[in-house]
């Protein structure tokens, strides 16, 4: 993925390793682990790992998607998924990495939405972009029933919702439709968002 102004280049890489060919019989530990990286290349033209995610006990899967880079070709957008294999519910964050700094921001999403809502409760979110104005569009959909009990915690609302998100404060705001998003990244040859 290459920003708009051709300077920098990134993408994603997700490794699964299979712990066992067939789990042995009464395992109840992952029966396989994700290591997922983000690669960015600049001044100098070099790729350099800029982020990983390493399987933890209680989330063994994970995986990364590039979303977007920032108008002004600062800022690249991404989706951390993570989950346990084989129980249901995936938690979906929103990573921003800061080429001019090489900083990393994580917005608490749970906290966002408590404030939102005023309950702590939960949705899936999928990352949909930067907006013209250069907040983070997101939609989420309400949690299924297995989703709420794995979690411990309700659906924030029982419809589809689409978000605006402040990258500075992290508050989320309600909108009608974030669906029409022009992206400022451009794809090489043989990629695909």
């Amino acid at each position: 993925m290459v920003s708009p102004d051709g300077k920098r280049r990134a993408y994603a890489e997700v490794e699964a390793t299979a712990l066992y060919p067939q789990p042995p019989a009464g395992h109840a530990g992952p029966i396989c682990v994700n290591n997922s990286r983000i690669f960015v290349a600049g001044d100098p033209p070099d790729y350099k790992i800029r982020f990983l995610q390493e399987p933890a006990d209680v989330e063994s899967g994970n995986s990364l998607r590039l979303v977007d880079w920032s108008s002004d070709s600062r800022r690249l957008l991404a989706e951390l998924a993570e989950w346990q294999y084989d129980q249901p519910g995936v938690t979906h964050s929103v990573l921003i990495y800061d080429a001019r700094n090489g900083t990393f921001q994580q917005p608490d999403l749970g906290r966002a939405l408590a404030k939102t809502f005023g309950r702590e409760c939960s949705v899936n979110f999928r990352v949909l972009g930067f907006t013209a104005k250069g907040t983070i569009a997101l939609e989420a959909q309400p949690l299924s029933p297995e989703e709420e009990e794995v979690l411990g915690l309700l659906s924030c609302s029982r419809k589809k919702t689409s978000f605006e998100m402040d990258r500075a404060t992290e508050t989320l705001v309600s909108v009608p439709d974030v669906s029409k998003l022009q992206h400022n990244a451009k794809l090489e040859a043989g990629q695909s968002k």
